[in-house]
């Protein structure tokens, strides 16, 4: 005991001995619940409502071909809640039944050429024949081509006014008089059909639409691809890519319009997503500037820069110098070996001749606010907020000119040249397509990308094609516009058919620098 005492004494000093020690645990904090994130509840709220509507099945066929379906036809890339349906055979007169037969059979060039001869008069028979419940609408790429080369209004109807609905857009369009008669847009453009465009007499006969305007929205809010989960006739679920990141998006219908109602996804998501948005708004800006120049050069139909009359290429490009010479003395018109050309359209504005790098670099320059005045005050060059003959390019007129160019000047363009392996003549066209789709990611809208080969003259030729926009869908670069003959829009199909052995030879990408001249448009 003695030991025991001492010890303690040493260990505890000459104070009082400690007390027994308290084996109960210090209270717990409570837990801190997260904050709630009402915005994704009512979303995912609304997400539940709409996955009780029925759904509907889409067009799986379209889908599994779209990139040959729009590599050949040019279109709108629409989604569809179904695929738009032929006319029941009964409903047709006993003459046409054949011919709705062979339509189903074989559909193409040969069976759509064969309805437009057969019942030509018969707008009414011919209509429920070639037309799915009012529709352009093919789910293969023969059919889908021969509709677009073969279809006219004029041939449809015959009626003083009829109504045109393409994506969410309704035109009203007005026939001519006289021995060619055409359907014009109220502002005088002659109007045309492409694939997935609507006709009908009124605009009651457009309610209920079955497809819906995926491209329309993507331009709008910010998205380049979307995979789709679910549709109904009110509305659609999607995953949509913004920059990187992919999020579940609820879109409602109104029509054929759709908006973006919310994203089933937490708060630092959406900021992110936010972030996103904000930071490619120039870009879409710019975009926006650059389909309203190649809208004005179409509509104004700027002529190609070959002497009349002329076959081959040899002499391209020798008309814009004398344009210049003539427009800047304001003359109506300059003559070309003893061959006259007007200097302006009828409207007063500028028409300088161009070749296909013209049409490229005057696209940009003139979203940018570059261009030449009209008629009526003072003329000359207008330089807005990008003049690419002030960053020393040497020839504007050449597509292996523009290419060094491009490669010389990386604070304005990315520059690639493919490799042997990628470059697949354009009459391997599946081939051609499958690369296209596979390597969607590498080209994007306001890209340009030039093609190589043999032309029936046995010569080698280049050309350059400015891609306007990309399926949202598959990201496949369906919207192509360059100059040949005139601005205009067209396919891949429509540009390199002719010269089939013609392949992708570089790729070039607008940086940063170019794209904000853009979208400042000359501010």
């Amino acid at each position: 005991m003695r030991v025991g005492v001492a010890l303690g004494l040493l260990l505890f000093g000459c104070g009082k001995a400690p007390s027994p020690p308290n084996h109960e645990l210090p209270p717990v904090a409570a837990a801190v619940a997260p904050p709630a994130d009402a915005e994704l509840e009512r979303c995912q709220a609304s997400i539940r409502s709409f996955e009780s509507e029925p759904a509907l099945p889409g067009t799986p066929e379209l889908d599994a071909a779209r990139a040959e379906v729009f590599g050949r036809a040019r279109g709108e890339p629409l989604i569809w809640l179904r695929a738009p349906r032929r006319a029941d055979p009964e409903a047709l007169p006993p003459a046409a039944r054949i011919t709705a037969q062979a339509l189903r059979d074989k559909p193409g060039y040969s069976s759509v050429k064969t309805a437009l001869t057969r019942h030509r008069g018969d707008r009414a028979t011919l209509r429920g024949l070639v037309l799915r419940e009012g529709y352009v609408y093919a789910d293969g790429p023969h059919e889908a081509l021969a509709l677009v080369t073969l279809l006219e209004l004029t041939a449809l109807f015959d009626e003083p006014a009829i109504v045109l609905q393409r994506g969410a857009k309704v035109f009203q369009l007005r026939r001519t008089t006289g021995r060619f008669p055409i359907y014009r847009h109220v502002d005088g453009r002659p109007a045309e059909l492409l694939l997935g465009d609507r006709v009908a007499l009124t605009n009651d006969q457009l309610a209920q639409p079955l497809h819906r305007d995926l491209r329309a929205l993507s331009r709008d809010a910010g998205f380049d691809r979307a995979r789709i989960a679910r549709r109904s006739a009110g509305g659609v679920l999607a995953d949509l890519r913004f920059g990187e990141h992919w999020v579940k998006t609820l879109l409602a219908s109104d029509g054929a319009q759709l908006t973006l109602v919310c994203h089933d996804a937490p708060r630092a998501e959406r900021e992110r997503i936010a972030g996103v948005r904000q930071g490619e708004a120039r870009r879409r800006a710019a975009l926006a500037r650059l389909r309203a120049a190649i809208d004005e050069q179409v509509a104004e139909a700027v002529p190609f820069d070959r002497p009349k009359d002329e076959k081959t290429a040899e002499r391209d490009g020798q008309l814009r110098p004398v344009w210049r010479f003539a427009y800047l003395r304001g003359q109506p018109f300059f003559s070309h070996e003893e061959v006259s050309y007007p200097v302006f359209d009828p409207r007063g504005r500028p028409l300088p001749p161009q070749m296909c790098v013209d049409f490229v670099l005057d696209s940009f320059e003139r979203a940018s606010g570059t261009w030449f005045s009209p008629r009526g005050g003072d003329l000359g060059r207008k330089v807005g907020g990008l003049d690419f003959d002030q960053h020393g390019i040497k020839n504007r007129r050449s597509v292996l000119a523009f290419e060094t160019f491009a490669s010389e000047h990386p604070e304005l363009f990315e520059h690639q040249r493919l490799k042997p392996e990628e470059r697949i003549p354009f009459g391997e066209r599946q081939r051609f397509f499958r690369f296209l789709l596979d390597q969607a990611d590498r080209f994007k809208p306001g890209d340009v990308v030039a093609i190589q080969g043999k032309k029936a003259d046995g010569l080698i030729h280049q050309h350059a094609i400015l891609i306007e926009d990309t399926d949202p869908l598959t990201g496949f670069p369906d919207a192509l516009a360059d100059q040949m003959k005139r601005p205009r829009r067209r396919t891949w199909e429509g540009i390199m058919a002719e010269a089939p052995l013609r392949s992708l030879l570089f790729h070039v990408r607008p940086k940063p620098a170019v794209l904000d001249a853009l979208a400042a448009g000359g501010a």
